[in-house]
C-alpha cells in the first residue's frame, strides 16, 4: 500500500537519521559507540567486528567517522567489506587504535542513544498506538538505555524476546520528544500531525457511533412508548383518554425517532421533557392498571 501524502514513511526517516547534523567531534565518537553498541560487536584477534545490513548505518558512520575525526588512524573505506552481490549484510572492522579512540568516557547521553536506535531501533505506526522500540543485544546495553531513558523523563516498557532486550517507548508525545532530541524535527512534526489527524478522525468517529447509538435508543423506546399507548387504546374509549395524552400519542406516531425533549418542543403548547416523562408515566400506569384489571 502506498505511504499517503504527508504521512511518515520509514524509509523518509531512516534518511533523516542518515542526513542530521553533526554536533561536534565528542558528540559524533559518541554516536559512533551507540551505532557499534546497537549491533553487538564480535572480537577477532585483538579487534572487532561489526555487521548489519541496514546499509543507511554504514552511510551514517561515513559521515561521522570524519567528525569524530577517526580517519586520522583509519580510512573507514578501508575497514569495510561489502558482498559482491551487493546484498547480505555489510562488515566493518574495529582495529585496536579505533576502539582505543572510541572507549567509552562519562554519561553516553542522547547521541549515544541515537547511535543504538539507529542500529537497533524502529518505530511501528498501526492501526491504533504508536511503538518506538530498540531490540538490545544484551542486558548491559538494554540497563544503558534504561539509564538514559530515564535521564530524559521518557516512560518504557522492557522485555527479552529471543535472546534480545526490546525496550518500547509507547507514548506519542515522548516518541515525538525523543525523535526530536535526535535532531529528526521533519519526522518529529510529521509523527506529531499524524496523530493530531488520527485524533480528529476518531473523535470523528465516536460522534458518529454515539449518534447512532442514540438513535437506536430512542427508536426503541419509542417503541416501547407505542406498544404502551396501543395497549391504552385498545382496552378504553379514546374519548375517555385525556386531550394532552392523545396529541402525545399522535405525535409520537408521526415523529418515532424524535428524543423525549424533541418531543416536547412539538407539543401543543410546548412542554419539557420532564412533563413528557410524566405524561408517559402516566400512560404506563394506564396501561397496567388495565392489565391488572383483564387478568381479574
Amino acid at each position: 500500500m502506498p505511504t499517503p501524502r504527508g504521512a511518515l514513511s520509514a524509509l523518509e526517516m531512516w534518511d533523516e537519521w542518515v542526513s542530521s547534523p553533526f554536533r561536534d567531534s565528542a558528540g559524533a565518537t559518541r554516536e559512533i559507540r551507540g551505532i557499534l553498541d546497537g549491533l553487538s560487536p564480535e572480537g577477532r584477534g585483538g579487534e572487532e567486528v561489526v555487521s548489519s545490513s541496514r546499509l543507511w548505518i554504514f552511510r551514517r558512520l561515513r559521515g561521522l567517522w570524519d567528525v569524530a575525526r577517526l580517519s586520522e588512524a583509519a580510512e573507514f573505506a578501508q575497514l569495510l567489506s561489502i558482498p559482491e552481490s551487493m546484498k547480505g549484510k555489510v562488515l566493518l572492522r574495529l582495529p585496536a587504535e579505533i576502539l582505543a579512540l572510541l572507549k567509552q568516557r562519562g554519561r553516553p547521553g542522547i547521541e549515544w542513544l541515537k547511535g543504538v536506535w539507529g542500529s537497533s531501533g524502529a518505530l511501528y505506526i498501526p492501526r491504533t498506538g504508536y511503538y518506538m522500540t530498540f531490540r538490545l543485544p544484551s542486558h548491559r546495553i538494554g540497563d544503558r538505555v534504561e539509564a538514559e531513558l530515564r535521564q530524559e523523563r521518557f516512560s518504557y516498557g522492557r522485555r527479552a524476546v529471543h535472546n534480545r532486550v526490546e525496550i518500547t517507548i509507547r507514548n506519542q508525545e515522548d516518541i515525538v520528544t525523543l525523535l526530536s532530541r535526535f535532531a529528526l524535527g521533519k519526522s518529529s512534526l510529521m509523527l506529531e500531525e499524524r496523530a493530531i489527524v488520527r485524533s480528529m478522525r476518531d473523535r470523528a468517529n465516536k460522534l458518529v457511533n454515539c449518534d447512532a447509538s442514540n438513535i437506536r435508543k430512542a427508536l426503541e423506546a419509542s417503541s416501547r412508548q407505542m406498544e404502551v399507548a396501543d395497549a391504552v387504546l385498545a382496552s378504553v374509549e379514546e374519548r375517555s383518554v385525556p386531550e394532552v395524552l392523545k396529541r402525545l400519542i399522535e405525535t409520537r406516531r408521526e415523529n418515532p425517532s424524535l428524543s423525549l425533549e424533541e418531543l416536547g418542543r412539538i407539543q401543543t403548547p410546548p412542554v419539557s421533557k420532564s412533563t413528557i416523562q410524566y405524561r408517559w408515566k402516566k400512560l404506563e400506569r394506564m396501561a397496567e392498571a388495565l392489565s391488572r384489571t383483564v387478568r381479574l
